[in-house]
């Protein structure tokens, strides 16, 4: 590794850091029921998830077009703002409008901030070198985000909007944290405004085309069903809503999801060392059956032991990241590697948008068990879809 990729190695971890403060990660329900019913929090959720939504793959286009860094930068700091909307208001508005800015701002960072790191790290495609540091990355942000879980929780007792101040202010530091960081020079020939809206649309275009070559289409299930199930359980009110249905109050939902957060660390220690002899097919595989099955698990009412789907629903979501990031960069075309990245995150998100009020819908009226059956099957389907196509991909390529 040359000083310059370890310089920016570091760049990257601090990034992380500072991007994984979510002091809101477990108060957030608690915090929005002051003001509006979970039927509310799910239509609340829904919209501004759509917004969000339909800001993500323009955004990585935006990016591949006129420069990651500036994307990156500029969603960071919309998010610290909606953030800082949130912690200002008291009611469905503010709270949808702070969520809104939040969501598209996480949109243009997603994808672009990635891209990014990539592209500046220029790492061999061959190695494991980009799977580790990821890796790495994402224990840094769990130890960030057990620091953010511990003290939000504090600060939510001592005053409810305090927490929401304390992340805008991380995620605007997140930003001057790659502020040095610039994007290299584009070579942009003169066209006209019609010319110019054409190759936009035409690189969003190609950007969803790549997901329908064999190279990443056998991806898709996993990132529809199985990312976008821990997409709700991170981002979306899912985990929120079984910590309750465990009956665990603010205070013991805020630790227990910082020990989940401290174990994982350990576990991603154990891939990070062990990277070159782990199987991205059976990891895969593995991963996605411990979802289908924690959230079949969830139809019991077994109080305490929720801990341990709270766990593996938590742990999943970092342990599979590193092995979908290292898939999507390696697989995606350079000049429209963020556009593929948003595509992935917009696929991933998608299916929240629909879920957020049938979410909120059966947990008012005790009957979420409809959709922890439901999405367990799709899971199970999405992992069977994927090992077929890896296996007969695996034959190809050994009649080739």
């Amino acid at each position: 590794m040359t000083q310059q990729q370890r310089w920016l190695s570091r760049k990257y971890l601090a990034y992380r850091f500072l991007t994984n403060l979510w002091f809101v990660e477990v108060i957030w329900l608690y915090f929005y029921r002051l003001f509006i019913t979970d039927q509310q929090i799910g239509i609340l959720d829904a919209m501004a998830f759509a917004i969000g939504l339909l800001a993500e793959v323009p955004s990585g286009a935006l990016a591949d077009k006129f420069g990651r860094a500036r994307i990156a930068k500029l969603g960071q700091i919309l998010v610290g703002v909606g953030f800082l909307i949130q912690a200002c208001g008291g009611g469905f508005i503010p709270i949808f409008v702070g969520q809104a800015v939040l969501m598209i701002g996480a949109a243009f960072a997603s994808g672009a901030d990635e891209a990014l790191f990539f592209e500046k790290l220029n790492f061999k495609r061959s190695s494991t070198a980009w799977r580790k540091l990821v890796t790495r990355g994402s224990q840094v942000g769990l130890v960030a985000s057990l620091m953010a879980v511990v003290v939000g929780g504090g600060l939510y007792t001592m005053n409810p909007h305090v927490p929401f101040i304390a992340g805008g202010v991380a995620f605007i530091l997140g930003a001057l944290m790659i502020w040095s960081l610039k994007d290299d020079k584009i070579n942009r020939t003169k066209q006209s405004i019609a010319s110019e809206v054409g190759d936009y649309i035409e690189n969003i275009r190609a950007g969803f085309g790549v997901f329908r070559l064999p190279k990443l289409w056998l991806y898709v299930p996993i990132i529809v069903v199985v990312q976008g199930g821990f997409y709700a359980t991170s981002w979306g009110m899912l985990r929120p809503v079984l910590l309750d249905r465990f009956h665990f109050d603010p205070f013991w939902a805020s630790v227990i999801v910082a020990v989940c957060s401290l174990i994982t660390v350990g576990v991603l220690a154990y891939m990070h060392k062990y990277a070159d002899r782990l199987s991205e097919k059976r990891m895969i595989a593995c991963i996605s059956l411990c979802a289908a099955a924690s959230l079949l698990l969830s139809l019991a009412d077994i109080g305490a032991w929720g801990f341990v789907i709270i766990f593996v629903l938590y742990a999943g979501d970092h342990v599979l990241h590193p092995f979908m990031s290292e898939v999507l960069n390696n697989r995606s075309p350079d000049k429209q590697r963020a556009t593929v990245l948003s595509v992935a995150s917009f696929l991933r998100s998608a299916p929240y948008v629909g879920l957020a009020p049938i979410i909120g819908y059966l947990s008012t009226n005790n009957q979420l068990e409809y959709f922890l059956v439901v999405w367990s099957v799709l899971i199970i389907t999405a992992i069977a879809v994927y090992v077929m196509l890896k296996k007969r991909d695996a034959f190809i390529d050994l009649k080739e």
